[in-house]
């Protein structure tokens, strides 16, 4: 098992090699999620990971999953509205920032707002906990029996003083907050944000690393003893509460 873990990640993060558009893992039993570790603790590429509960989901942004009223995507014009609207009622809380529309974006992702970025993390423990840690529904078991972390490659660095017009892109770009939140800083967050959210993104080397339902629960228990958990992944009084409850629960 660590061999074909092995061939996947060297294939993936291989330079000179062409690769297909998409590499898909599984991870079925909890000694294939150690060879996993195993294996990605010997690497040293610049690696982005985003976890998701359910291999259904997309890299396709938050705005781009809704709809208007006739059903149809958001435009520009309606992106560009919401976060006037944003910008305009949340003043007080975005007054540092408030010409710095990257940033005020990713504020508003941090908050819920439907924007155009998709979140990252350059801490795989953090985007496995990310695919683990929402119960798996009767919902989810019709579309898959697995969650997920996605694994990407960047072919270039980012510049962290650079700054860009989010509405005016033509490829996916990377963005890297300022540390403003607690979060970004424990998650080792980062952004990508997509020129047409309305399209899910398939890079070529995407790794997507399907985990078997039925071990989330052991995989959720092995990060909480490797200190991976609410209480550290959100560093404040949520997620205080939320470790407490788990370790009371029958989850733990």
């Amino acid at each position: 098992m660590v061999n074909k873990f092995y061939k996947i990640l060297e294939n993936i993060v291989c330079k000179k090699k062409i690769l297909r558009k998409e590499t898909k893992m599984e991870i079925n039993r909890i000694d294939d999620f150690y060879d996993f570790l195993k294996v990605y603790s010997a690497q040293e590429e610049n690696l982005i990971f985003r976890g998701v509960r359910n291999s259904s989901f997309k890299l396709t942004p938050s705005v781009g999953r809704i709809k208007t009223k006739d059903g149809k995507p958001l435009s520009i014009k309606d992106e560009q509205l919401i976060l006037k609207i944003f910008k305009h009622r949340g003043y007080p809380f975005i007054k540092d920032y408030k010409d710095d529309e990257l940033e005020i974006l990713s504020i508003g992702q941090h908050h819920g707002l439907p924007t155009r970025l998709l979140d990252w993390t350059k801490n795989l423990l953090a985007a496995i906990y990310f695919s683990v840690e929402e119960p798996f529904t009767d919902e989810d078991k019709k579309k898959t029996n697995y969650s997920c972390i996605y694994i990407y490659k960047p072919t270039a660095k980012v510049n962290l003083d650079s700054t860009f017009d989010p509405f005016d892109i033509d490829k996916v770009k990377r963005f890297i907050p300022k540390h403003w939140d607690n979060r970004i800083i424990a998650q080792n967050g980062l952004f990508t944000v997509h020129p047409r959210p309305y399209t899910p993104w398939e890079p070529t080397g995407l790794i997507k690393v399907l985990i078997d339902f039925k071990i989330r629960k052991d995989i959720k228990t092995v990060l909480n003893r490797f200190g991976i958990h609410a209480g550290t992944i959100y560093p404040d009084l949520d997620g205080i509460a939320r470790h407490i409850k788990y370790l009371r629960s029958n989850e733990h």
